[in-house]
C-alpha cells in the first residue's frame, strides 16, 4: 500500500519562505509584489496551506536571490 504523504517539504518550504520574508523586512504583500503573486497566496504557502508549484519556486528564489534548492533544505542543516 502505498505512503501516504506527511507534506514534510511543504512543511520546511513554508519555514523558509517565512524566514526570509522576515528576515528582509518584507510584508506577504510585498514579497508577493516581487514574486508576481498576492499577499494571500504567500500567505497560504506560508502557513502550508497551499503547495507551491514549481514555477512558484523559483519566482520566490529569484526574489528572495538564492537557488530554489535553498528554500526546500530543512533549517537545521
Amino acid at each position: 500500500m502505498p505512503q501516504k504523504p506527511t507534506y514534510k517539504v511543504r512543511k520546511i518550504l513554508a519555514s523558509n519562505v517565512r524566514r526570509e520574508r522576515m528576515a528582509r523586512g518584507w510584508s506577504q504583500e510585498g514579497l508577493g509584489s516581487k514574486a508576481g503573486t498576492s499577499q494571500v497566496y504567500i500567505s497560504e504557502i506560508e502557513t502550508g496551506k497551499k503547495a507551491a508549484s514549481v514555477d512558484m519556486l523559483e519566482a520566490l528564489a529569484i526574489a528572495f536571490s538564492c537557488e530554489p534548492y535553498e528554500l526546500l533544505r530543512p533549517s537545521d542543516i
